[in-house]
């Protein structure tokens, strides 16, 4: 995808009106959401006509969608080069600043707007809002000051934690995960019930424990007839979660699992979904195993609604691919974080292997999910799709930074 075109020589009237023509059909598929569509013909438009700074902008909003952070921060810089007063560019520009975490750039943003308009009510919104963020930001990091950071796990103390007489949720015995108690509480959280926040307590400790002793690299051995299951993004969405599930078995040492990452996040959630795949990771810590994504940081959190909820990318292409699997060893990579139409998408003659398990992500993509079934004998990938199932009314990044969810909509 061009991002940098040089403007160089005139453009004819024709390519001018083949590429706002190019430029509407791309509005009608970001209309329906489909918005790699939409950035392939917004592309085209800029081949054809690259002095107009809506087809950037508009190409950035797409990739904002898509979260193609970097993409959409250099479109919008282009089409602030191409009209300084554009203001929707400024705006698309702060939108990927706040998403790479660069909140004072994005409030530098704002307050230009602010003084090209100072009568745009939403504008001086935007900029209060961003304006609090930098400043709270700023605040914790003042006080944090020649501090030694606190560990939170180390000043619980669960003794002191009574169970109510009246808490008739799932408990753990003698202080560990079962399979009756995991069973218990994906059932119980279904009916949108809480876990008594001992035994949540209890959980994160005890995983925290475990995974600190973990590798950043860890070898798992698949035997030839064994089944081995890899799923992609879940996203918070608890109950397409259970669906995986229902439709594949429950993780077991017979059945064992790979998470992908981004667990949490958008999907409202996310507080179900970590706690059941924790609750897994401490039953069957050989055959159950998660890999951290991109939203298991503290800024992502942040914005897209974990922080909030109960209290940047890179592109390669096969060149690339080929050549890490080659010093590697490997015969193909899995990877996850972007959406697919059909869950899952093979690329780089078969090497490069994208799976996406949360359908209907956020509610609005109307995409399929996925998850790979492979047995170790051959490794060779399964695909199995399958539609969003439905869950309580509670919309999509309900606990999101309320900034945010204001230069998204």
């Amino acid at each position: 995808m061009a991002t940098n075109e040089e403007i160089t020589g005139p453009i004819s009237q024709e390519d001018i009106e083949a590429a706002d023509k190019l430029k509407n059909e791309a509005n009608e598929y970001f209309k329906k959401q489909s918005y790699n569509n939409a950035i392939e013909l917004y592309s085209k438009a800029i081949e054809k006509n690259p002095k107009n700074a809506v087809y950037f902008a508009n190409r950035s909003i797409a990739n904002l969608r898509l979260e193609n952070f970097g993409y959409a921060l250099s479109d919008a810089s282009k089409a602030i080069e191409l009209d300084r007063a554009y203001t929707k560019a400024y705006y698309r520009r702060a939108a990927a600043y706040m998403s790479l975490g660069k909140y004072k750039l994005a409030l530098k943003d704002f307050e230009f707007v602010t003084k090209v308009r100072p009568n745009d009510q939403d504008a001086k919104m935007k900029y209060t809002e961003c304006n609090k963020i930098v400043k709270k930001i700023a605040f914790e990091k003042a006080i944090s000051v020649d501090k030694k950071e606190v560990n939170i796990a180390d000043s619980i103390n669960l003794d002191a934690m009574t169970i109510e007489d009246e808490y008739v949720g799932p408990a753990l015995e003698d202080g560990k995960v079962t399979l009756k108690f995991v069973t218990e509480l994906m059932e119980f959280y279904k009916q949108q019930k809480k876990l008594h926040k001992k035994y949540a307590y209890k959980i994160l400790i005890d995983v925290k424990a475990y995974l600190q002793k973990q590798p950043s690299l860890v070898d798992i051995k698949v035997a030839d007839e064994a089944k081995f299951t890899v799923c992609g993004d879940i996203h918070g969405q608890y109950y397409d979660l259970m669906n995986i599930f229902k439709l594949n078995g429950l993780p077991s040492e017979t059945n064992p699992y790979l998470f992908n990452g981004d667990f949490v996040d958008r999907g409202s959630f996310s507080v179900e979904c970590i706690f059941t795949l924790f609750s897994f990771k401490l039953l069957f810590p050989d055959h159950f195993y998660m890999s951290r994504g991109n939203h298991e940081t503290l800024d992502m959190n942040r914005m897209y609604g974990f922080r909030g909820e109960r209290g940047v990318g890179c592109q390669f292409g096969p060149d690339v691919t080929n050549t890490f699997l080659q010093r590697n060893g490997l015969d193909y990579v899995i990877r996850s974080h972007e959406v697919k139409n059909d869950g899952y998408e093979v690329a780089h003659d078969g090497k490069c292997i994208t799976v996406f398990s949360a359908p209907n992500y956020c509610d609005t993509m109307g995409n399929l999910g996925a998850f790979i079934t492979m047995n170790g004998k051959d490794l060779k990938p399964n695909f199995t799709t399958y539609e969003a199932v439905p869950h309580p009314d509670v919309k999509p990044m309900a606990y999101a930074n309320s900034f945010f969810n204001m230069l998204c909509q």
